[in-house]
């Protein structure tokens, strides 16, 4: 266990936007800053005049680290992107740190691509999306351990979101490492084959940011059009019970309009095809089933008064005209106790982790003058 390197890494997102939510996806440029402890063979390798750079508190570029095979790096990768690792700018410098004065090598990168990220659509439209950068590295894990940077926090550049029009990015910077066990295959320098229960462990770091989606645009036209769409479906009890064709008829079209509806509105190219429900589209299935309800209904009071050829006329005394007019009030009431519940779901779960996530800002906001901003040098 004391053979392993610790790697420190830190991120600056320099720039988010347009964020695929079909593909599951966001363009992003990323700063990357790397550091580990300089090996004791590799400072005294540094000539007089870098020593003095150094004792000034200044960094040293190494133009060619990666040229000699005797010096170690720790061969990073992110995990989620498709940009080539040939394609990323990679330089490297050493540097004494003023607090604990050890010195530390240092690996920058800048990257710019798009970046893959396992989208969660169960709120949609009230999401809030995780905006992952993965981090692994081809070094077994009995050598390198990594972990996100104590001393200065990841950060975020929000002046240069692009998506504002469409999304509300966080401030606070979260990460996490998750552990994964060593590769199936066996290769020389393991030594013994691994065995169940004694498989080499993998770090991966994930550094992330959170954004919310502004959900007017799919309130208006998505919610409210299915809500409008459905209370039309109790004009039909306005309609007497004994033309049952009339009422049929505003069931049917009510369907049909959601069905369409749904295949433009609620199936949109706003979501990939996923396996399962949004709110949006158990709102809008919910809507349709509780037009099916009413048709059925209007079936059966029909079919009753034909059945004993009565009539449902508006005498106060009629007895089906009576009947009718419960379920009508029984429907009603269930909607309306369908829509205060939620209400009440929408203030406790989707708005209650937006509330969350402007807590955590709040704490990330406060902690800023403990700690410095991440910068980037050519």
């Amino acid at each position: 266990m004391n053979n392993i390197i610790k790697v420190e890494i830190r991120l600056m997102f320099l720039q988010i936007g347009p964020i695929e939510t079909q593909f599951e996806r966001y363009t992003a440029d990323i700063a990357i800053e790397a550091r580990w402890l300089a090996t004791p063979n590799f400072l005294s390798s540094i000539n007089e005049h870098d020593r003095y750079i150094l004792s000034c508190g200044h960094a040293v570029r190494l133009l060619n680290y990666r040229d000699d095979e005797n010096n170690w790096y720790p061969q990073l990768i992110i995990m989620n992107t498709n940009v080539d690792p040939d394609n990323q700018h990679i330089r490297y410098s050493l540097r004494k740190d003023r607090i604990n004065g050890l010195y530390y090598m240092r690996e920058h990168r800048l990257v710019k691509g798009f970046f893959y990220s396992p989208f969660n659509f169960h709120h949609f439209p009230h999401d809030i999306q995780e905006l992952r950068i993965s981090f692994g590295s081809s070094e077994s894990g009995t050598k390198i351990k990594l972990e996100a940077a104590s001393d200065i926090a990841s950060g975020i550049n929000t002046q240069a979101f692009i998506s504002l029009h469409e999304w509300i990015l966080y401030e606070h910077v979260e990460s996490c490492i998750r552990k994964v066990k060593g590769f199936s295959f066996q290769t020389d320098e393991d030594g013994e084959l691994d065995v169940p229960g004694h498989e080499k462990e993998r770090s991966i770091l994930t550094i992330s940011c959170h954004v919310a989606r502004r959900s007017k645009y799919m309130f208006w036209n998505g919610y409210w059009i299915s809500f409008i769409m459905t209370i039309i479906g109790f004009a039909a009890f306005s309609i007497t019970a004994d033309n049952t064709n009339q009422r049929l008829g505003v069931a049917f079209t009510l369907i049909l309009t959601h069905i369409a509806f749904r295949w433009t509105i609620c199936v949109s190219h706003l979501t990939p095809p996923i396996a399962y429900l949004t709110a949006l589209d158990k709102y809008s299935i919910g809507s349709m089933f509780f037009v099916i309800l009413l048709g059925a209904w209007h079936a059966i009071i029909g079919s009753l008064l034909f059945t004993y050829n009565w009539q449902s006329t508006p005498d106060p005394s009629n007895y089906w005209l009576w009947i009718d007019r419960y379920i009508l009030f029984t429907f009603a009431g269930i909607y309306i106790i369908a829509h205060i519940i939620l209400i009440i779901w929408f203030l406790i779960v989707p708005f209650g982790l937006r509330r969350k996530m402007q807590l955590k800002d709040k704490i990330y906001r406060e902690s800023l003058p403990q700690c410095s901003t991440i910068t980037y040098s050519s």
